[in-house]
């Protein structure tokens, strides 16, 4: 595997390669403030103005103030993450949102992340979960993958949620399909 990251005022693309057999297989990543985020990406800019909407007092919102019917214009970009473990190998996949390429899917809901099949793809998984769980702050990346000469660029916006208000047991995911010309694959 090899992993490089390029920096510049602005941002930091990250960038992990692997092979399966003869297939060359990357992953690269940008992560952009949450003010970056586009007010006229629909999907993501609906994502983070319900979770906002849904804080009480400054706190985080419960998973449970989760209404699919105030969402039913953003639920097929949507996936919730079960992060309530301390052990990152029991993360898991509550809901995969349908707007996932099936080539992505490594199986039904209820994966557990550390499953995933590809290693540098899994690990920016976790790492970031991770992050958004520790943090308890939202975080917007720009992604492009190829698995086996397949590509796919989306945007990503990961929102923590916490039963307690404070401590994040589980995360919203919500991806858009779009091109990243500036992260060529």
């Amino acid at each position: 595997m090899l992993a490089r990251i390029f920096g510049s005022r602005t941002s930091r693309i990250e960038e992990a390669s692997w092979n399966t057999g003869a297939t060359p297989n990357v992953v690269k990543r940008r992560q952009l403030p949450i003010e970056a985020l586009p007010t006229h990406d629909e999907v993501l800019d609906t994502a983070y103005r319900y979770w906002h909407s849904k804080r009480r007092q400054g706190l985080l919102p419960s998973r449970n103030d989760i209404d699919i019917l105030e969402i039913t214009k953003i639920i097929k970009h949507t996936h919730l993450i079960d992060v309530s473990s301390d052990t990152s190998e029991d993360w898991c996949f509550r809901v995969v949102g349908a707007v996932v390429p099936q080539t992505w899917q490594w199986g039904c809901g209820r994966d557990k992340i550390s499953d995933c099949p590809w290693p540098p793809y899994r690990d920016m998984l976790l790492q970031d979960y991770g992050a958004v769980k520790f943090t308890g702050a939202p975080m917007y990346h720009e992604i492009a993958i190829r698995v086996d000469w397949v590509a796919y660029h989306y945007s990503r916006i990961v929102l923590p949620f916490a039963d307690d208000g404070r401590s994040v047991d589980n995360l919203m995911s919500c991806v858009f399909h779009r091109d990243t010309p500036d992260l060529p694959l």
